[in-house]
């Protein structure tokens, strides 16, 4: 292992090739400096694309080469796992201290590295740290901030910009079967080792933000979320953590709720939509557990 590596951004990919384009530009042109010589590797594990992803990564890596500031390591699996064991695999891939989780298609803002950078630099902890992302507001721990749990699943469902200690995030084997590993493994880290929000004045933003709920929730989805749109997988690991008494009745109960209040909203939305049998069919799923 390389030791002098600090940070490892790790991305799991499936066809993101246009996504990965932008990703890589943003990455060389705020980091391909010596400043950052040792401090930042780049993971991708890419879950079998069948579009110009492989291409996208070999020109990077050889773009790599030239200043030999940044280190692009990529895996790829012969098959399509799914998102779930692609994630899995991807956790024990990184070599740096610390490692960033992050989408192919949530871009970090102008600046976000060299933040990171500094406070990395400056501090040595194994707190979770949660950079903000373009619509933070949204997840922000309610009532005051007393239920942090809820918070935590919520934010956690959006992979990008969470940071741990690699070595502790990959000793976490207990992971339910669900589309939402890295919420589960947040919320234990969380648990064991406190999170932080970052206070950053740059933001990641989703750069695929033309899909509609309605094309999220069919068949051809990317992230096959399914007809339930993946809801029941959180509460599925809520539950967990409050039969084996790590989250209190509380915390349970409000995180439920939370999750519930989203499933709300997107019924609102398929309906306002006249998607009436997407509506239905998400609407009997989410009840009828």
């Amino acid at each position: 292992m390389n030791q002098k590596i600090q940070l490892s951004i790790a991305i799991p990919v499936y066809n993101g090739e246009k996504n990965l384009k932008k990703q890589f530009n943003r990455i060389f042109n705020e980091c391909d400096n010596v400043k950052f010589k040792n401090f930042l590797e780049i993971v991708i594990s890419d879950n079998c694309s069948s579009d110009g992803t492989k291409k996208i990564v070999e020109y990077n890596k050889a773009r790599s080469l030239k200043n030999k500031n940044l280190s692009i390591r990529y895996f790829r699996n012969n098959k399509n796992l799914g998102y779930f064991k692609n994630f899995i695999n991807l956790v024990k891939l990184p070599n740096g201290k610390y490692v960033l989780f992050l989408s192919d298609d949530d871009l970090p803002g102008y600046g976000f590295y060299k933040k990171i950078y500094d406070f990395i630099k400056s501090k040595n902890s194994n707190t979770m740290l949660i950079a903000p992302i373009i619509n933070s507001n949204k997840y922000y721990q309610s009532l005051f901030g007393i239920n942090i749990v809820s918070y935590i699943i919520n934010r956690g469902s959006i992979l990008s910009g969470i940071i741990l200690n690699s070595q502790i995030s990959k000793k976490y084997k207990s992971y339910s079967k669900s589309l939402y590993p890295q919420t589960e493994l947040y919320l234990d880290y969380y648990l064991n080792y406190g999170m932080i929000d970052l206070d950053i004045n740059t933001k990641i933003r989703n750069i695929d933000t033309k899909k509609k709920i309605s094309e999220k929730i069919n068949s051809n989805d990317r992230m096959q979320r399914k007809s339930d749109f993946a809801l029941l997988g959180k509460t599925k690991i809520i539950e967990k953590f409050y039969k084996k008494k790590k989250i209190n009745f509380f915390e349970y109960f409000y995180s439920i709720y939370s999750v519930y209040k989203v499933g709300l909203n997107i019924k609102m939305i398929l309906h306002k939509n006249h998607h009436y049998e997407l509506e239905k069919n998400f609407y009997n799923k989410i009840i009828n557990v």
